[in-house]
């Protein structure tokens, strides 16, 4: 499994920024489809019927969220020792996986049939295609292993894959619906539709592709050992309760104590910052597997490079989204929905800083979470969600939509930032000022950019998003230029050295001398 790695990667990632665009432009027309379709209310009430969806993912318990990590790091084990047994450490843990799901999927139908039953009365319009959605749920809940399989065995190209095909699908079948004029049902119907394929085409892969590394029985788990795993993954769980604080509880927040309505200019200002900031989180994904399988069967400090310099790059990216999209927005959402349902440039500037605040705070946590700190992360999380929805709870009552925002930046920077600072540097043995003053010649050079950015967009004014996007292509190109030496920096700029170099001879000869002297370091 070693061999390939940089590949398979690759190709995983590069299918899901695929997938991120065409999610991006096929949504510039289907949010403004469905708001027609729908109407604010009902569309307001899907938005938060989807957080209730996640809160019935938090029933796996953490044992479907660790099967990516716990396979990729049986893959490094096999290979570290390349032993001759009949059954190998990959497919103990795949057999005890399986056995585990088997025992939670009673449960999870209960939890799905009490989602349905308990939904509040002024929500009966969503009541039953929510419990068609529910019951999606519960059948590709046993399934979903095989897709956390793939990626624990990095067949990252083709989780891509289906995963494109998945969502075409579910598009496709909301929009016909919606045409046909079936309200919510369509959205529900679109929604299973994009679950059930990726789950029955990943186990058609796993059992023709991979089927010597399933288990030949399945084990019988004794009581102690479900006991065992259970507290082993109450902290995953913990932790999936605190991503739904930090992820759709803002939502939840606003429409209880502002109303459904409220909640449309609030998502729509946060659209074009959230399906790019997924950008950088995609690549920290994809990495996962791979950083699991190091720490398995590579040293300690190789792991940290690998570590540092996807953090590196996780940090560029995050700083060019928000330069781009605080020239962008206001005209993007302008143009996309109409100037009414744009929350303004305060709000705007809120969602960005948070955005960077999250992205920082995120390079951390999978370097921690592959070293097995969840018992840390999940503490640190939930404290998070919890600071993040009293302070919503506080702000959104006396400054509307912007105390949303503010709520989970408070939560992040109060409780998160700092505790996985400290975790980073303990894991490094350094102290946490020292891990900071890293990041240091990043942030001061991204600071520098954004103050002539909000110069720049506050002085000339562009009108519309035609007169907005050369703009943002000047602050582009200005960002890659004050970044070029942080791109140069060791780990990440030996690395990109080593891959790049062979390939510089097929560029042209103008490109080729461009590239050449971007990547060489000052030293050299």
């Amino acid at each position: 499994m070693a061999e390939g790695r940089l590949a398979r990667f690759a190709g995983g990632l590069g299918l899901g920024y695929l997938h991120t665009l065409a999610v991006l432009v096929v949504g510039l027309w289907l949010t403004p489809f469905l708001l027609r379709q729908l109407g604010s209310h009902d569309y307001g009430l899907w938005l938060v019927a989807s957080q209730v969806l996640v809160c019935l993912g938090l029933m796996d318990l953490g044992v479907l969220a660790m099967m990516p990590r716990e396979v990729a790091f049986a893959v490094g084990q096999d290979s570290r020792h390349r032993e001759s047994v009949p059954q190998t450490a990959v497919s103990i843990a795949i057999g005890r996986t399986m056995a585990l799901v088997a025992w939670q999927t009673p449960l999870v139908a209960i939890a799905a049939i009490a989602a349905v039953w308990l939904l509040p009365a002024e929500w009966e319009s969503l009541r039953r295609p929510f419990a068609i959605v529910a019951a999606g749920f519960v059948v590709t809940f046993p399934l979903r292993m095989f897709t956390a399989l793939l990626r624990g065995l990095q067949d990252l190209t083709f989780v891509g894959a289906i995963h494109v095909a998945a969502w075409a699908a579910g598009t496709a079948t909301t929009v016909g619906l919606a045409f046909a004029g079936a309200g919510l049902y369509a959205l529900a119907a679109g929604w299973v539709v994009s679950q059930v394929l990726p789950a029955l085409v990943a186990w058609r892969r796993v059992t023709r592709r991979f089927s010597k590394v399933l288990p030949r029985d399945r084990p019988r788990l004794s009581w102690a050992y479900v006991r065992q795993e259970m507290r082993r993954g109450k902290w995953i769980s913990v932790d999936q309760v605190a991503h739904v604080l930090l992820t759709g509880m803002d939502l939840v927040v606003v429409g209880m104590l502002l109303g459904p309505e409220a909640i449309v200019p609030y998502a729509c200002t946060g659209k074009l910052m959230t399906m790019l900031a997924n950008q950088p989180q995609l690549f920290m994904q994809m990495a996962m597997p791979a950083l699991s399988e190091l720490r398995g069967s590579a040293a300690r400090d190789r792991l940290f490079e690998v570590s540092r310099s996807m953090t590196q790059l996780m940090l560029l990216a995050s700083g060019a989204i928000a330069a781009v999209v605080l020239v962008v927005n206001a005209p993007f959402v302008g143009w996309w929905v109409g100037e009414a349902r744009f929350g303004g440039p305060a709000l705007s500037s809120l969602l960005l800083t948070g955005m960077l605040a999250r992205h920082i705070n995120l390079s951390m946590v999978y370097t921690l979470f592959c070293f097995g700190h969840e018992r840390r992360l999940a503490l640190t999380n939930i404290g998070d969600g919890l600071v993040g929805v009293a302070a919503m709870a506080i702000l959104v009552p006396h400054f509307g939509v912007h105390g949303a925002a503010a709520g989970l930046l408070l939560g992040t920077t109060m409780v998160s930032l700092p505790a996985n600072v400290r975790g980073m540097a303990r894991e490094q043995q350094t102290s946490p000022w020292v891990f900071l003053c890293s990041l240091a010649p990043w942030f001061i050079r991204l600071a520098g950019v954004l103050v002539v950015a909000a110069v720049l967009e506050g002085g000339l004014r562009p009108q519309g998003l035609a007169g907005a996007v050369p703009l943002a292509a000047g602050v582009f190109a200005l960002y890659a230029a004050v970044m070029i030496p942080v791109l140069r920096t060791a780990p990440l700029g030996p690395m990109l050295r080593a891959h790049m170099h062979p390939w510089l001879d097929r560029l042209p000869p103008a490109a080729r001398r461009l590239a050449a002297e971007t990547l060489e370091s000052p030293a050299a």
